[in-house]
Order: structure tokens, then C-alpha cells, then sequence
């Protein structure tokens, strides 16, 4: 497969500094040229900085890439970026393989790979975990399902992607499975680590210490490594997704087990306690301010003048 021209569509919070590391990648790498779309014009500044050249629309990338990622905010928009009269499937291109990246849930994965695959275009379900950190430095988990074939051939671009790729099986909606199970376990966290700090806050416990202790013992989780030392504890309470598309996310786990006919209970109190953090502090908010939520409630502030000793 000829991969001298790669297309990337949706450069928010997670697809611009992925873009922005595959550009500059494009440029180290004769040959390799990276051609972005986003309907924000300033969304594609930081990428075409480091070397990717802006694009018109969808179709425009479409034209000219034979492989095309994207990294969208709803399901509703994947289907129609890759399904629509004007999307992928709807206009002559060069595609070959498109990489969606975007939660979307199993189902409208399906529905897309299906749509595509009518007009001879691969699909490899691509979910990517690690925050906006990790798309930065590139140590994002990469979760890939689709035809082993058209895997093997955009390994390479994967590994740009992220620290650590794994396949997951050969049929798309499989990765969105594994992500919304991650993302479940690193979401109903951050709700249960924000109830445990305002105890031990109220109690008068240094919550720096309470991280190392915690950090150190059976309750070690990724709020208490990362999001806790770097946002809550700072104040800054910013740096992760916001309060939509975090509840975005728990709905789509919701249903996902409803579509295996599996009843969640804690995963439903842990979208719903999202939910008020969401009308409490605004759809644009910082996921940790489910944190603030508890520290209203409490009367106390978990903010600490002292480092932790075990912060990722």
C-alpha cells in the first residue's frame, strides 16, 4: 500500500497533538506527507506548524490520502465524516484504509465498517487511551481491531501514534469494547477517588500524603498516580477531557452493556454523578472537577503545598 500521503480528520483535544506528531514524523521521514482537515480554522494551526498541510474538507484529504485517520467527538459525527454524501464513502477518493480513532461505541462502529466496506475501503476501529498528555509524548494505548492484512500495513503509522499497540481481534467494535471497559474502570476511579480524598480531607489528612500512602497500597489507581497530583492537587483542575465528553463516554458503556443484555449498576452511578458535576461546573469543564463537586459537599479543599513523592 502507497502511504506517501496520510490524511487526518478532527484536530481537538486528542486529534491535534496526534496530528501534530505525525506531522512532524512526516517531516523526518522523506517522502511522507501529512494533509489535515478540521472545520476550525485555528484547530489546524498547531499541525500545520510542524509541517502538515491544511486541507479544504473532508473530500479534499479523501482525494489524495490512501490511508485517512479520524478522530471525531460524537458517533454521530464518525458516521457522518465517514458515511455521509460528503464524507468518505460518499465521494470518489483514494482511500484505502481509514483509521477511526474517535468512542464511538460497537455499534455505530459496525455500521460504519459496513458502509465502507461497499466501497472497497478497510476499516481498522482504532480507540486510543492515555489523555492529552499522552498524545503528546506519544505514549498513548492503542487498541486496534480490523482486517489482519490492512493492520499490518499501517502498523507503522500505529507506532508513530502511540507507545503501545494492541490488536484486539479482527472485527471493528471489538476496540470500542475493550475502550469503554477502560474507560469505565478510569472514569467510576476519578468519582471514587474524589469520595475517599474529601474523607480523609475533612479528617485534616495532607492529601500529597494520602496519595503516597495510597500509591503505595492496594488502592493505586490512576487518579491517585496522575490525575489527582496533577490537577486537583495543584488546583488547576485541567489537562484531561472535559465533563461532555467524558459523560459522552459513560453513556456509550451503559449502553454497550445493554447491548450484551448485561445489567451495570456502578457504571450507571458513576455517569450519574459525572452528570451533576457537569451541571454543576459546565459541559467545558475539566473532568476532574467531579473533585470540586465532593469538595463543595464536604466544606474542605483537597489542594496540598507539598509534592507527591509518587506522582506518574
Amino acid at each position: 500500500m502507497e502511504m506517501e500521503r496520510i490524511g487526518f480528520l478532527g484536530l481537538g483535544a486528542m486529534g491535534g497533538p496526534i496530528a501534530t506528531r505525525m506531522a512532524d514524523w512526516a517531516q523526518r521521514n522523506p517522502g511522507k506527507r501529512m494533509l489535515v482537515f478540521d472545520p476550525r480554522a485555528e484547530a489546524m494551526q498547531r499541525a500545520t506548524e510542524a509541517g502538515a498541510e491544511a486541507m479544504g474538507s473532508v473530500a479534499a484529504v479523501a482525494a489524495q490520502c490512501s490511508v485517512v485517520f479520524a478522530c471525531l467527538p460524537s458517533a454521530e459525527t464518525s458516521e457522518r465524516v465517514a458515511l455521509g454524501s460528503e464524507g468518505i464513502a460518499g465521494m470518489p477518493g483514494a482511500v484505502r484504509t481509514y483509521i477511526e480513532m474517535s468512542t464511538i461505541g460497537s455499534a455505530a462502529m459496525q455500521r460504519i465498517a459496513a458502509g465502507l466496506a461497499e466501497k472497497g475501503i478497510a476499516l481498522i476501529d482504532c480507540p486510543i487511551s492515555g489523555g492529552v498528555h499522552g498524545a503528546e509524548s506519544g505514549a498513548l494505548a492503542v487498541i486496534a481491531s480490523g482486517a489482519p492484512e490492512a493492520l499490518q500495513q499501517v502498523m507503522p503509522l500505529l507506532q508513530v501514534v502511540g507507545r503501545t499497540v494492541f490488536t484486539i481481534g479482527d472485527t471493528p467494535g471489538l476496540s470500542q469494547t475493550m475502550k469503554l471497559a477502560n474507560n469505565l474502570l478510569s472514569l467510576a476511579g476519578m468519582v471514587l477517588t474524589s469520595e475517599a480524598f474529601a474523607l480523609g480531607a475533612k479528617a485534616g489528612i495532607d492529601t500529597a500524603l494520602m496519595c503516597d500512602v495510597i500509591n503505595a497500597s492496594t488502592g493505586r489507581n490512576s487518579s491517585t498516580v496522575t490525575k489527582f497530583p496533577r490537577a486537583v492537587l495543584t488546583g488547576q483542575f485541567s489537562g484531561g477531557a472535559s465533563n461532555a465528553i467524558v459523560s459522552k463516554d459513560l453513556s456509550l458503556a451503559v449502553a454497550e452493556f445493554a447491548a450484551f443484555g448485561l445489567s451495570a449498576p456502578m457504571a450507571a452511578l458513576a455517569r450519574e454523578m459525572l452528570s451533576i458535576a457537569k451541571n454543576r461546573f459546565g459541559p467545558d469543564a475539566d473532568m476532574t472537577s467531579v473533585a470540586q463537586l465532593y469538595e463543595e459537599w464536604a466544606g474542605v479543599k483537597m489542594q496540598s503545598p507539598n509534592q507527591v513523592k509518587s506522582a506518574g
